[in-house]
């Protein structure tokens, strides 16, 4: 390994309590909402703030580089090269007259790593409730407090030394601005898995969805993203978020948002601050041209839930996690040091029974060992999950140029999803 810093992680964590009375802030209920809200404006701010840093003059909205421009950090001229890691936070206001930008605790914190010679995005979503120190002598507390410490300042100081990673930017993305991006960007293009219908007459919620492919509007995407009635509980909530994701950058890509930027700016103006300046943003769109958004590595970084003292905590698993950070930040590939194959267990929809043979023949040819092959209702998307530290992604860019029903399957990184004994879980559905 030749990574300038390791998770560093070490906190007792059977015995603690903590001592210190951290920020108080506004409970949250719509953690897995929110989490989706940020990765939802992250696909607005890396790719319709790159058009538009590229585009402002043109399309005549010279308040765009005033906007971006306005962070007091950021630098004169620092056009985007080689590796560059960005820090998402989510943030939400304490109140109607409160700064949501100031004192409040992170309820999303995402992590985004371009390689600009590799051509590659990755993103690792960090729990909020993960159980770190925070910088600057303030101790043992929640990751999501950091912020409320110390703003992005801490919050970068934190990931920096706890994760062994350096933070190039930030984004910090206010809530309450979801409806009017879902609104600006004219729906969102999402398969709905199955029925949800759920009233909640108190918190005014009113989800009503049909399964199927659908454009949800912004009322409906909330109640998509919302629902929590789910047989695998906050599993089922998270899935849902990447792809929605998924249905936003599907939507970025039709011709028709250019007429609409006007009204994304408009609602980024007031709920987004970062230090990305328009040279480096343009930098970006100029890059962000040569990607395929279909090769793009997420994860989840792993570990157990833990109650200690009324505080519930997420204890990161240190070997997972640095895994995870190896492979999706420094972009190291598992060497594999014995000729074993690679394993696979295929799922899939009765669409595709008619296919299965040609996959299965391409995925022996390319030396897999199909440990067990099924048809299966449980998930409407196609996915490809790499379930062990031998799983590595170069082996699934060949297969995604050979097998067309997996051209744009999301690559998941989750040494926690574990499937019968198989590196790898390859679903193919609609």
């Amino acid at each position: 390994m030749n990574n300038p810093k390791r998770f560093n992680n070490n906190i007792e964590t059977q015995n603690f309590v903590p001592q210190k009375q951290t920020p108080k802030t506004k409970p949250n209920t719509n953690y897995a909402f929110k989490w989706t809200i940020v990765a939802f404006l992250v696909c607005v701010v890396l790719f319709g703030l790159m058009y538009l840093a590229v585009n402002a003059d043109s399309i005549g909205l010279p308040e765009v580089s005033r906007f971006i421009r306005k962070s007091p950090m950021a630098p004169a001229f620092m056009p985007f090269s080689g590796k560059q890691n960005i820090l998402i936070l989510g943030v939400d206001s304490n109140g109607s007259e409160t700064d949501p930008f100031k004192g409040t605790r992170t309820d999303t914190i995402l992590l985004v790593s371009i390689d600009k010679f590799g051509k590659s995005v990755n993103a690792i979503s960090i729990p909020r409730d993960s159980k770190v120190y925070i910088a600057d002598g303030h101790g043992v507390d929640k990751i999501n407090a950091a912020h409320a410490y110390g703003g992005h300042d801490v919050a970068i100081k934190t990931i920096q030394r706890t994760f062994g990673v350096n933070i190039n930017h930030y984004v910090i993305i206010n809530f309450a601005g979801v409806k009017d991006f879902v609104k600006a960007l004219g729906g969102v293009p999402v398969n709905v898995e199955k029925r949800m219908h759920y009233t909640d007459r108190a918190g005014g919620l009113y989800i009503n969805l049909s399964p199927g492919y659908q454009v949800l509007d912004a009322k409906q995407a909330e109640g998509y993203l919302r629902f929590r009635h789910d047989a695998i509980g906050d599993i089922g909530r998270m899935k849902r978020q990447q792809w929605f994701v998924r249905g936003v950058v599907e939507k970025l890509k039709s011709p028709d948002v250019i007429a609409k930027i006007p009204a994304i700016i408009q609602a980024m103006s007031k709920n987004i601050r970062t230090d990305m300046n328009v040279y480096e943003l343009a930098g970006l769109a100029a890059f962000s041209k040569q990607i395929d958004m279909d090769n793009i590595q997420t994860s989840t970084l792993p570990g157990k839930p833990s109650n200690h003292g009324f505080v519930s905590y997420w204890i990161l698993e240190p070997q997972k996690v640095q895994t995870i950070i190896d492979r999706l930040i420094y972009r190291e590939e598992p060497q594999l040091l014995s000729e074993e194959p690679l394993t696979v267990t295929l799922l899939y929809s009765e669409k595709y029974r008619d296919q299965i043979p040609t996959i299965e023949a391409v995925l022996k040819k390319e030396g897999f060992d199909i440990k067990y092959s099924s048809s299966t209702s449980r998930s409407p998307h196609t996915q490809i999950t790499a379930n062990t530290v031998k799983a590595g992604f170069n082996p699934i860019i060949k297969l995604k140029s050979e097998i067309p029903e997996l051209k744009k399957a999301q690559f998941i990184l989750d040494p926690s999803e574990y499937s019968g004994d198989t590196d790898y879980t390859i679903v193919i559905a609609d």
